[in-house]
């Protein structure tokens, strides 16, 4: 008779580092990728978002303003995405405390939890958003183990060596 070690889809040891990776990645990076990316956070909350991009203002550096902003629309797209792929609850729970900033006991209320068990969920929810998330960005080929995307944030130099003389 074969004995499973570990039944569980995610191993506990590393819970606590994905939970982290997640509250980093929307304290730090969500919101400005959503707005580098040319929506805003009202377009994504809508039931008639449509993922079209914003026509872009003119510049002197279109073209490279326009990769920067498909990089991060990409990395947008992923998240909403991930949104999708999570069980309703998770996707409830993720959005209003990450996205929106309710208060957990507002979250909690609507949900119809105690305070425990609402510590329980919220903690699964940001795991299967990690999971869903990280897999939707590597099938659009970025593998990022961290959530970091501080790189889709920098003004990257233009090295394209053109003189307009």
């Amino acid at each position: 008779m074969m004995v499973a070690e570990q039944t569980e889809l995610f191993e506990k040891s590393n819970d606590k580092e994905v939970i982290k990776c997640v509250k980093q990645f929307f304290s730090r990076y969500f919101m400005r990728l959503v707005l580098k990316s040319g929506k805003s956070l009202a377009s994504l909350q809508s039931p008639k978002y449509d993922g079209m991009p914003k026509a872009p203002g003119v510049s002197e550096d279109r073209d490279g303003k326009l990769v920067e902003q498909a990089d991060c629309q990409i990395i947008v797209e992923s998240a909403m995405e991930a949104f999708q792929n999570c069980t309703s609850v998770a996707s409830l729970v993720v959005w209003r405390s990450l996205v929106r900033h309710d208060l957990d006991v507002q979250i909690a209320m609507t949900l119809h939890l105690g305070h425990s068990q609402f510590a329980r969920r919220k903690k699964s929810a940001m795991i299967e958003f990690y999971y869903a998330f990280t897999g939707r960005l590597e099938s659009k080929g970025i593998v990022n183990d961290e959530l970091d995307f501080t790189d889709y944030l920098r003004r990257k130099p233009d090295n394209s060596g053109t003189n307009l003389e």
